[in-house]
């Protein structure tokens, strides 16, 4: 009777360890929408990047934001620190703006940015130009990915995996619904082929502050949700005047 015992709770562990380590569609507790980040302080929408003035505001710390809406939109926010094993004190700030459309390939997920709205900007205190900006364009791919509820903080935690199977940084659910700038082209030409101004103009100035409130979450509701980093890279390394 002791052996069955035993042998049924070794059964169970096995099954709960393999369960927490399964980032299939079929395991997430929760749907993906919502506003992810590993540092409260980096968060999409606000004012971390405005485009058609081509201006980034740097966050006090360093993390990744991602948004997602239900309906196939994204949101992406990245502030990171490269370092120079030849010259320490050249460490280089890295900031990265850009949104668009995503999709679910299997237990894939697939972002496809604004070519127009991506922007970059690198911070080099040992260059001869410090700060420069630019347009940016990363087709993003996460192999697969996984919803659980951390033990720790009792939040919803986002696990991405890289297109290579490498694990990224957990991010954890801040907003719900997500911050995010407006789901549509903000710069240059739009899907309708509308040429858009690249000067801020009051329309979209009130549209950023619409979208940009912060958004409350609290209580989790469990939901069946979805499963994903980097793949092909298209970057322009065009600068802005």
């Amino acid at each position: 009777m002791r052996s069955a015992v035993l042998l049924a709770a070794a059964a169970y562990a096995i099954g709960a360890r393999a369960q927490a380590n399964d980032l299939s569609e079929t395991n997430n507790v929760t749907s993906i929408e919502g506003t992810w980040s590993s540092n409260p302080a980096v968060s999409t929408g606000g004012d971390f990047c405005t485009p058609s003035a081509n201006k980034f505001n740097p966050p006090v710390n360093t993390g990744i934001s991602y948004s997602f809406t239900d309906d196939g939109y994204f949101e992406e926010a990245q502030y990171q620190f490269d370092s120079n094993g030849a010259k320490p004190e050249c460490i280089a700030a890295k900031l990265i703006f850009q949104h668009g459309k995503y999709e679910f390939q299997g237990d894939s997920i697939v972002l496809h940015p604004f070519e127009s709205d991506g922007r970059i900007q690198v911070q080099n205190a040992c260059a001869a130009v410090t700060t420069n900006v630019y347009y940016y364009a990363e087709t993003v791919t996460f192999k697969d990915w996984g919803i659980t509820i951390d033990q720790s903080t009792a939040n919803y935690k986002l696990q991405l995996n890289a297109f290579d199977g490498r694990k990224m940084s957990p991010l954890f659910l801040i907003a719900r619904p997500p911050n995010m700038l407006p789901t549509e082209v903000l710069y240059g030409t739009n899907e309708s082929g509308q040429v858009l101004s690249r000067k801020r103009s009051p329309v979209m100035e009130q549209l950023q502050k619409r979208y940009s409130g912060a958004s409350s979450y609290s209580t989790p509701s469990l939901v069946a949700g979805f499963s994903g980093t980097l793949a092909a890279v298209v970057a322009f390394s065009l600068a802005l005047f």
